[in-house]
């Protein structure tokens, strides 16, 4: 019988990941995004499934989650139990297509508080250590995702300040996916995509040739990222990379895996670069966000589909 701690945070992950694609099918499918542009519809199912992976983590391992709550903040195993909680609630709102303004905003505040509480300061006590700041760099990348996804659900009510907040998440995210194509470019011998400290797989070929690879590519899409007329293009493709390092790499990983403690490490390598995958298709739509005098321009798929939701359910909380 499987391990719990491996059997939740799998089963979770892949039945969000399962709905998400039936619920966000038509998008995906939608004529009017072009090209890579079209899997940016995906971004906020694998979004989803990430968090809902995490999620049964927290649920199977509390305890051990709980000794990583800053000291000086109360009931640590509370929140290590509510952290789970407010994953699942906010994968469930992304792929049912409820309530995603809320969602959206609240998963921003929720990765925000990780940095300032647990990796900032971290990393300040370790400024030399190269991993404190990717760490850093990760989490305040899904804040930003987050809040690129508030964006492009408010981008009707709110076109100014939704561009606004989509130029940030523009910039923000050329510079770190240029700081993550640097770190895979200097440490080879680490798994390849969101920098870690685990080396690459013996069964992987050409580990090397695939971090080197990984790192350029990730440069040109960041640098893309500053113009702005190739910037959802480029985080699209990022995120395209992402997702193919995510099955190339780092499933087939979970199934080599012969011990319950490996199989979560594999999970935890599968659904984080899962994560900061969808988070790349997502500021690719933001991305495509344009204010004007006289109108604004909606990128289709992510939007298109959030607004048809948004429009069947106007007297929702939620999505006001």
């Amino acid at each position: 019988m499987m391990n719990p701690t491996v059997f939740w945070p799998a089963m979770l992950g892949v039945l969000i990941l399962v709905v998400g694609i039936v619920t966000y099918r038509t998008d995906v499918a939608a004529p009017t995004s072009p090209g890579v542009l079209r899997f940016a519809a995906l971004g906020p199912v694998f979004v989803a499934a990430a968090l809902a992976a995490f999620a049964g983590e927290h649920f199977t391992a509390a305890a051990s989650l709980a000794r990583i709550v800053p000291k000086f903040m109360p009931a640590p195993l509370f929140i290590a139990y509510f952290v789970g909680v407010a994953h699942l609630a906010a994968a469930v709102s992304f792929v049912a297509r409820r309530y995603v303004r809320v969602s959206s905003i609240g998963l921003a505040l929720m990765f925000a508080l990780f940095v300032l509480l647990m990796d900032l300061p971290a990393a300040i006590t370790r400024a030399g250590v190269p991993m404190s700041w990717v760490l850093v760099a990760r989490q305040a990348t899904f804040s930003i995702g987050g809040l690129a996804l508030f964006a492009v659900v408010t981008t009707d009510s709110r076109p100014h300040a939704s561009a606004t907040i989509a130029t940030i998440a523009r910039l923000w995210t050329a510079c770190v996916l240029v700081f993550y194509g640097i770190q895979n470019i200097l440490f080879p011998q680490f798994s390849p995509g969101v920098p870690a400290t685990m080396p690459t797989a013996a069964w992987v070929p050409a580990p090397h040739i695939v971090a080197y690879l990984t790192g350029a590519l990730l440069v040109v899409c960041g640098l893309a990222m500053f113009v702005r007329t190739n910037a959802a293009s480029a985080a699209a493709w990022a995120g395209v990379l992402m997702t193919v390092l995510t099955v190339a790499l780092y499933v087939p990983q979970f199934f080599i895996a012969q011990t319950a403690p490996d199989q979560v490490n594999a999970i935890n390598f599968i659904f984080d670069t899962l994560l900061f995958g969808g988070m790349m298709l997502i500021v690719a739509a933001a991305a495509r966000l344009r204010t004007g005098a006289a109108e604004t321009i909606r990128p289709p798929g992510v939007g298109a589909g959030l607004d048809r939701e948004r429009r069947q359910l106007q007297s929702s909380a939620g999505l006001q």
